[in-house]
Formats: structure tokens, C-alpha cells, sequence
């Protein structure tokens, strides 16, 4: 095959990466955990299989470099953002905030309920 057949198959994955951040990253991680496998088994002469931080990295390694080639094959770009999460946590210190409120202030919650004295009702099976 030559050059310029070879340069022309490989020019739209060339220009997806330049384009897509999000397989840049991916591949970007996916080096840098090959990198510290490879130090790493380099550093200790331990069996692979026996190293668990190495097979860990490996896989990390493995996996974000498969995304990162999946992104560049077919043009996927980063998820968006959910912000669901964030939203309920909002919700839940807010009506917290509110019910401490409410337990702290008498004034807050009189004029939120009304008149917070108890009733001076005697009970129906006490009269005498």
C-alpha cells in the first residue's frame, strides 16, 4: 500500500482526534496508566497476577483506551453533565435548613402556623 493511500485512510481519524477532547482524554488517561503499570513492574519483581495496583491499572488502561478509540471510530463526543444528583442534595440541605429554622424560632413559627400555645381544653374523660 502506498504512502499517500495509507495518509488518506487515516486523515479522518487524525482530524477526529484533533476535534474530539473527549477521546483525547481518553487516550490521554489510558497512557498514563500503562505508563505507571509499565514503571511499576519495572520497580518490583513481582508476578503480575499477584499484584493487584498493577492489574488494576492495566484495566483502567485498557478500558480508557478502548473509549477513546470507540469515540474517535464513531465521532461520540463527551456525555453531558447531569446535574440530578446535585439538585436533590440542593433540596435536602434547604428543607433541612428550613426545619432547624422552624425548631429554633418561636417567632418563625407562630407566624408561619399561627398561634403555637396548646388549647386549654381538658380532655373528654377527665371532667369531674
Amino acid at each position: 500500500m502506498s504512502a499517500t493511500a495509507t495518509a488518506s485512510r487515516i486523515s479522518p481519524y487524525v482530524q477526529e482526534l484533533l476535534d474530539n477532547q473527549y477521546a483525547q482524554e481518553n487516550l490521554r488517561e489510558g497512557g498514563a496508566k500503562l505508563r505507571a503499570a509499565y514503571e511499576r513492574s519495572r520497580k518490583r519483581r513481582v508476578k503480575a497476577a499477584r499484584d493487584g495496583k498493577l492489574r488494576r491499572q492495566l484495566g483502567i488502561a485498557a478500558t480508557s483506551i478502548g473509549e477513546g478509540a470507540k469515540a474517535l471510530a464513531s465521532g461520540r463526543r463527551k456525555p453531558p453533565r447531569r446535574h440530578g444528583r446535585r439538585l436533590i442534595l440542593l433540596l435536602g440541605f434547604g428543607s433541612l435548613g428550613a426545619g432547624l429554622a422552624l425548631a429554633a424560632s418561636e417567632d418563625l413559627r407562630s407566624s408561619l402556623f399561627g398561634s403555637s400555645a396548646p388549647s386549654q381544653q381538658a380532655p373528654e374523660g377527665s371532667r369531674g
